[in-house]
């Protein structure tokens, strides 16, 4: 069954594409050998657990559609990311179809040197190249007491998205918040209740 749009566009943006386009992704593959040289783009279930077991179990008593890990290792995977002078993201995300057009994603990336300043740079960059972004914004927010960046998108066909990026925890492992027309309240009370976990 096809997913609807908005869902595959999040879940586009949690396997490292560029973001809020379609191209570029890296390909959910069974063969993928996680203890392998990074030299190739790839993501499967069960791939990092130890990623996959940060992410959360539910979202509003529902559990997620979709649960997946992998790892970016190519230039045109990590966009401005390899322009930082980062050669390997790993990440996990779980996401989740709401109700009519909406959908959340939550991701945890993991990188020597990344930020979350940076993760909203990698999005930012796919949003301003993307034919259907109307308007954009990148602002400093904070989440669960810890300094974040967000970025929103409105596209020209109504639709709005919203990126929050944050530290969590250790070095170098930032959340993400992807969501796809959730009102404003929602998309904070979400990033609330997941930095808390």
């Amino acid at each position: 069954m096809a997913r609807p749009a908005h869902l595959r566009l999040v879940v586009y943006a949690v396997t490292l594409v560029v973001a809020l386009t379609a191209c570029g992704t890296a390909p959910l593959v069974a063969s993928f050998d996680p203890a392998s040289p990074c030299t190739t783009d790839g993501r499967m279930p069960g791939a990092y657990p130890e990623l996959e077991s940060l992410l959360p179990a539910d979202y509003e008593r529902k559990a997620p559609v979709s649960v997946d890990s992998g790892r970016n290792c190519t230039t045109v995977a990590l966009g401005t990311l390899a322009a930082a002078g980062i050669s390997e993201v790993r990440f996990a995300g779980a996401t989740w179809d709401l109700d009519g057009t909406a959908g959340l994603t939550f991701a945890v990336f993991l990188a020597d040197g990344l930020t979350a300043a940076r993760m909203i740079e990698f999005y930012e960059a796919g949003a301003r190249t993307a034919r259907r972004t109307e308007k954009l914004a990148v602002s400093d927010t904070t989440v669960d007491g810890r300094t974040a960046r967000r970025l929103d998108v409105l596209r020209n066909d109504g639709a709005g998205e919203t990126i929050i990026a944050w530290p969590d925890g250790g070095e170098g492992r930032v959340a993400v918040l992807l969501t796809a027309d959730v009102g404003d309240a929602k998309v904070l009370a979400a990033a609330e209740g997941f930095a808390s976990r």
